[in-house]
């Protein structure tokens, strides 16, 4: 799969971010909220300029793969039928201060990850972990000074074929992909693993997270 076009669902800081960084590498990107997209004009004139503003429910629609960039604890918000076939990208972290749906709490409660609740939840999506351990001001930094960091960012997933398509994606935002052995894995990538917020070049990471290769 080529990802040329993808949605972002969440038009924050984050999702503003990536949004930048992937225009200026000849991606086509739509993003989401939950403002109208007529509500969300100003605000992507100032942050994101060559982004599209769609509907939540039509983020998913015509794209390569949808990215997760909402808060957690706003997930209840999303109506997993608008999402149902996509690659669907968990950029989202668990904050402890951060309140949660009743399902989400039951999940973690179960010794799930968070990613493997959310993909509990959008069962009609193929799920990966990525993106969610870099922060938004990293992620919008030149192009240059990514290449020469080398900077390698993990991705994690049970789909192989999902797995790959996102490290296409993370290859043409100007990083390092590195993939994990599977959804479950992606706990490494989260606030307390080892590897957040930390930039690392793909051996250092590939060993931190026990990835094989």
């Amino acid at each position: 799969m080529d990802i040329k076009h993808f949605g972002i669902l969440g038009a924050g800081r984050a999702g503003t971010a990536l949004a930048r960084v992937a225009a200026a590498q000849g991606l086509e990107v739509q993003i989401a909220s939950t403002r109208t997209p007529s509500a969300m004009k100003y605000h992507l004139a100032q942050y994101a300029t060559k982004a599209r503003a769609v509907s939540a429910e039509d983020v998913a629609q015509g794209v390569d793969l949808v990215v997760l960039m909402v808060p957690q604890e706003e997930l209840e918000d999303v109506d997993p039928k608008t999402l149902a076939g996509t690659i669907l990208v968990d950029a989202t972290n668990r904050w402890e201060d951060e309140p949660l749906p009743q399902w989400f709490e039951h999940g973690l409660e179960s010794g799930l990850t968070s990613s493997e609740v959310i993909a509990a939840r959008f069962a009609g999506c193929r799920v990966v972990k990525a993106l969610n351990h870099i922060s938004h001001w990293d992620l919008d930094a030149d192009k240059a000074s990514r290449r020469s960091a080398q900077r390698a960012l993990g991705v994690a997933s049970d789909d192989a074929e999902a797995a790959e398509a996102v490290a296409q994606l993370v290859r043409k935002l100007g990083f390092a992909p590195v993939i994990l052995k599977n959804l479950a894995a992606g706990r490494m990538l989260e606030p307390q693993g080892p590897v957040f917020n930390e930039v690392l070049d793909a051996e250092i990471l590939r060993r931190l997270v026990g990835a094989d290769g």
